[in-house]
């Protein structure tokens, strides 16, 4: 019942009328879903975490018990602005709070210490890193057992396995256990079952109560739209914050993304504002007003906005470009509808937008080779101190800017760089003060990993054709999601998300689920896109039978296609710097019954096409091809009139060879022949059974029907069927032009 810091209960569990403290202490007539629950447990003294969605009112699970219990609480948050909203909140209802924070000016901050260590404050804001200073040390030491309750927002910071950990937040463990609180609470928006276990581990609660409820937002319509470049993504912007009822939120993952984003949200006489760490405090603060007040429509943004801004009236978020993980997906995106009323939150996915957030991953996760070569480069040359980020090309691989600065901040709070008066220098073996700790290689290549994992899971979702709702709550633990089989409220749910396969599809998708069953994990989605196109060379791929069955459509729609089969659960990334494919259990599943209903559709057997299978796919198969093709005829029919200019006999004969080619694509030279379908389709089923193979991933139902209409004599005419490339043409070419002769 208590944390293993505390001997025992500075006081015995209170109990009150919490509707009484609800209404007397902060003029609210009813509880949210939750709040109840984790305030009584909180109020008993056990050690509590509760995982609360944006908007589900955490804040109040730390506030009132500390008005209640009288004393100081402690409460620990990460950012210094939403200390303020907080502290000026508190203080309109005349409840004493402040902030230590290096914001405060010298005397405003020896003030706040001095209420601090004096007992006069009901709530003390403090950031982690804040722990390090001496001063606030020998005041919470002062303050002793006045001390009610020490609550840790944002908790999910603590873990290296959360998707915004900090480092200050591991001194946070040691504090706990240095100055026991009678009663400890950690609060988060965003934590998986995983996260949830290594905070309570980090802050070693014993027999904890764990509130993991309420992430459902209901009226929160969720939307994954396909897009392109910045420029389509520009446009698509303008468009859907002009039909937004209300205030928006677009969040971009780098700054000159905002830049740009706002300057065409501006260009298109939308009111938009752009906040992100590159810019001044005071511009920051200024548009964060602005935004506030209801003077922007539209607040374009990096994830350093957002964390404790309550806007009631945001009626759209926009994800630009693709978040890092689904964490930081839901947190931001829960910053709309937060009161109550129907909102809109969309992602707009470019699968090159992973490649991105690929980068700032390695950016964000410096190797130990580069922390080494910084740190000697800066011992053996101290003048770079000024500016380490200039001497980059004097380190191995010349890395960006970007990987060098977090490199050094790392290092500058690992203890093993120091800046003195703007200088930063290397801290050497008997330098003053304790020893650095030791950079362990493995712990950073496993956070990393961690990045890579969470990065994965925010693609299936983008990918995901099943409820966009119940993957988010699934992905967070939440008990709710076992109640959701369809929202009604998602893009999926609605019929926009994934549509049944044409038979041409059904076929690809099933041979990339046999090649990858056949490979069994040992290649990646690259690879494996470059099977199925054909365009591997490998001699070990030479003998699969999937090889090159989708070198009519490319490599590009066979990538398309593997991620949708990814996103529909049926295949899996394995964990690893370079990740590979294997079959799930849904996927063999799948398999099986769609091989059924082929073989039944190939007999004529009723029942065929039940349950068809679904795929989010962004484009249909050889889309690519045929715009090649289109342009191709369309220059070919240019060329003829430029000839019958000069020469008119050569006009029509290319006019003819035109006109030859598209009817020999179309391949409609007349009705199929219902006795030759049924030898192609014995053939078809004499193929599966010697290569071990679905009969309609050999050939669709469309293409024998185009066999059987076109009623090819060679191979030059086989070639202009439907669904015969170059692969199936060399491997049953002959074969079929026997079966079509009928010898």
């Amino acid at each position: 019942m208590r944390s293993r810091h505390t001997d025992a209960l500075a006081s015995p569990p209170v109990t009150l009328d919490l509707d009484r403290a609800l209404l007397d202490g902060f003029g609210l007539s009813a509880f949210r879903p939750g709040q109840r629950r984790v305030i009584e447990a909180v109020l008993s003294g056990r050690p509590t975490l509760a995982v609360m969605p944006t908007g589900a009112g955490k804040s109040l699970c730390y506030q009132l018990p500390a008005v209640a219990l009288g004393g100081t609480a402690l409460v620990v948050s990460p950012l210094i602005a939403l200390m303020k909203d907080q502290v000026d909140a508190l203080s309109a209802r005349g409840i004493s709070a402040a902030a230590v924070s290096s914001a405060l000016a010298p005397a405003a901050l020896e003030s706040a210490l001095g209420d601090l260590a004096e007992g006069r404050l009901r709530l003390a804001y403090v950031a982690p890193e804040r722990f390090k200073s001496s001063r606030f040390t020998e005041a919470l030491a002062r303050l002793g057992d006045r001390l009610s309750l020490l609550a840790i927002d944002e908790a999910h910071c603590i873990s290296e396995w959360g998707h915004d950990f900090r480092p200050d937040y591991m001194r946070i463990g040691e504090v706990a256990a240095r100055i026991k609180p009678p009663r400890l609470v950690a609060l988060t928006a965003t934590a998986t079952p995983e996260v949830q276990r290594d905070i309570v581990k980090q802050l070693g609660m014993e027999d904890p109560a764990v509130f993991v409820r309420g992430f459902d937002r209901p009226n929160l319509r969720f939307t994954v739209e396909r897009a392109g470049g910045v420029a389509d993504k520009s446009t698509r912007l303008v468009a859907l914050v002009r039909r937004a009822p209300g205030a928006a939120i677009v969040y971009a993952a780098t700054r000159k993304n905002v830049e740009l984003y706002a300057a065409r949200l501006g260009s298109a006489k939308v009111r938009a504002g752009a906040y992100h760490a590159g810019l001044g405090d005071e511009e920051r603060t200024r548009t964060q007003e602005q935004f506030m007040a209801g003077e922007l429509d539209v607040l374009v943004a990096t994830n350093a906005f957002g964390m404790g801004v309550d806007k009631a009236d945001v009626r759209l978020v926009v994800h630009a470009d693709l978040p890092r993980s689904c964490e930081a997906y839901y947190q931001e995106a829960g910053r709309a509808g937060r009161d109550g009323a129907p909102a809109d939150c969309v992602l707009l996915f470019q699968h090159g937008d992973v490649k991105l957030q690929e980068f700032l991953i390695e950016a964000s996760t410096p190797r130990v080779e580069l922390l080494r070569a910084i740190w000697r480069l800066l011992r053996d040359d101290p003048h770079h101190g000024v500016n380490p980020a200039a001497a980059r090309r004097q380190l191995p691989g010349e890395p960006g800017d970007a990987q060098v600065g977090t490199a050094v901040r790392f290092l500058l709070r690992a203890g093993h760089l120091r800046e003195v008066e703007g200088v930063i220098e290397a801290v050497r073996p008997g330098d003053d003060g304790p020893p650095p700790a030791p950079i362990d290689a493995a712990v950073l290549g496993a956070r990393a990993e961690v990045e890579r994992t969470k990065l994965r899971a925010m693609v299936a979702y983008a990918y995901a054709s099943s409820c966009r709702r119940r993957y988010i709550l699934d992905y967070f633990g939440d008990e709710d999601a076992r109640a959701i089989a369809g929202c009604s409220a998602c893009d999926v749910c609605l019929g926009a998300g994934r549509r049944a396969l044409s038979d041409e599809e059904r076929a690809g998708a099933l041979a990339a689920l046999a090649l990858v069953e056949r490979l069994r994990g040992r290649f990646g989605r690259t690879r494996l896109a470059g099977v199925l196109a054909g365009v591997d060379d490998d001699a070990r791929m030479a003998e699969c039978p999937e090889r090159g069955v989708l070198r009519r459509e490319g490599v590009r729609w066979a990538l398309d296609l593997l991620r949708a089969l990814e996103g529909a659960g049926l295949i899996e990334q394995a964990p690893g710097e370079y990740p590979t494919l294997a079959i799930t259990r849904a996927g063999r599943q799948a398999m099986v019954s769609e091989g059924a209903a082929g073989d039944r559709a190939a007999a004529g057997v009723a029942g065929a096409g039940q349950r068809p299978l679904e795929l989010a796919l962004t484009s249909a198969p050889g889309a690519g091809a045929r715009a090649k093709r289109g342009k191709a005829r369309g220059a070919a029919a240019s060329g003829g009139r430029t000839a019958r200019g000069t020469d008119a006999s050569g006009g029509r004969a290319a006019g003819n060879a035109g006109a030859a080619g598209q009817a020999g694509d179309d391949c409609a030279e007349g009705p199929a022949d219902p006795a030759i379908v049924e030898r192609l389709r014995a053939f078809r089923s004499e193929v599966a059974r010697a290569e071990g193979m679905p009969a309609y991933v050999v050939f669709a139902n469309r293409t024998l029907d185009a066999l059987a209409s076109a009623r090819p004599s060679d191979l030059d005419g086989l070639a202009a069927v439907h669904g015969m490339g170059p692969m199936r043409i060399e491997r049953y070419g002959t074969r079929l032009l026997a079966v079509l002769r009928d010898e």
